[in-house]
């Protein structure tokens, strides 16, 4: 919980702090959906916060309004997909069927029906924002095919595939990574794609949606002599900015199959596997490189690391060395 001794997420991007609601409403809208905000209370001034980012398709925006609050109409997403995280609970109503609720946690608006929220005054709340297009293709990329009918999260019938605490995981996770990235002079772009996919996998697999019995079905199985085309693949691309989703659709596969085709063949996950290929390119680049204040960093940074003690940890478990020892070696010592 976010107290005023502590910083709210995303503080390295802050955006605004007004007491204007028509700033604070221009602030947020373009990082969230179109809405509307009425100060509950006209008379007592706000002391607006909103802290925003984008992070490849998702949209990650804090705002605490202050004051007497305020009430927030939405009308249907429809092809967007939008969920609050309020800090504490929020009182909701359904403006057609006139249901009304008090959300916490992960509040998913409604694909089809206006909505109002009345959200803490000072407490805040998180929102999440991308298309129902995108999570429609990171979900295509995990079954290997396409899904019918229309990706919906509203209103869904049944459980997630995972209990919903995946999602505020996720998100404080990448909200810390984000604010760690502006001191050590911005995020590298397979760090950045990483955390995009972690949020998109999150939403899919936290909360219900039209495909999650879909999702929990068994995949097909996939002949192993694939297994040569994957290792290929991966050391041609280790370089770029690429993720699990990507590695599948390059042998015209679902994420789900390649995870059993690793397992089996290697008894590692697609993710161990990509990461493998990245530290043994850094070992190479390590040996080869000249010692300097920055060497190791770099050369972490290359391999899609942000955390100097991750990269350490991981490289250390692979080689049985630091990468500082394998840096002093020198030229020539593989």
């Amino acid at each position: 919980m976010t107290s005023p001794e502590t910083s709210p997420p995303l503080s390295a991007y802050q955006r605004v702090v007004s007491q204007d609601i028509d700033v604070l409403h221009d602030t947020v809208e373009p990082f969230a959906v179109g809405h509307d905000l009425h100060a509950r209370e006209p008379d007592a001034p706000l002391d607006g916060l909103v802290n925003a980012v984008g992070v490849g398709s998702v949209n990650l925006v804090w705002v605490r309004y202050g004051g007497g609050g305020v009430i927030v109409d939405t009308p249907p997403t429809e092809g967007h997909f939008a969920m609050c995280a309020p800090i504490a609970p929020m009182g909701v109503e359904y403006r057609s069927t006139h249901n009304r609720d008090t959300a916490g946690g992960s509040l998913v608006l409604s694909h089809d029906e206006a909505m109002r929220m009345t959200p803490h005054p000072t407490l805040g709340c998180l929102v999440i924002a991308t298309s129902t297009g995108r999570l429609a293709d990171h979900l295509a990329g995990h079954l290997g095919r396409e899904h019918s009918p229309p990706l919906r999260f509203h209103s869904v019938d049944g459980p997630a595939i995972t209990p919903s605490s995946i999602v505020e995981r996720t998100w404080r996770h990448v909200c810390g990574v984000l604010d760690h990235a502006t001191a050590r002079g911005g995020l590298h772009p397979l760090a950045a794609r990483s955390l995009e996919e972690s949020l998109l996998t999150a939403i899919l697999l936290g909360l219900p949606h039209t495909a999650t019995e879909s999702l929990a079905e068994t995949p097909a199985r996939v002949p192993h002599h694939l297994a040569g085309t994957i290792r290929e693949w991966v050391e041609a691309h280790h370089h770029r900015p690429i993720g699990v989703a990507d590695i599948a659709s390059a042998v015209g596969i679902g994420v789900r199959q390649l995870q059993a085709i690793c397992q089996d063949q290697w008894g590692v996950t697609p993710t161990q596997l990509l990461r493998g290929v990245r530290l043994d390119h850094a070992r190479t680049a390590l040996v080869e490189a000249r010692p300097g204040p920055r060497t190791v960093t770099d050369v972490a940074g290359a391999a899609g690391y942000l955390h100097m003690s991750r990269f350490a940890a991981h490289y250390r478990q692979r080689f049985g060395e630091t990468p500082t020892q394998t840096l002093k070696r020198g030229v020539g010592t593989l």
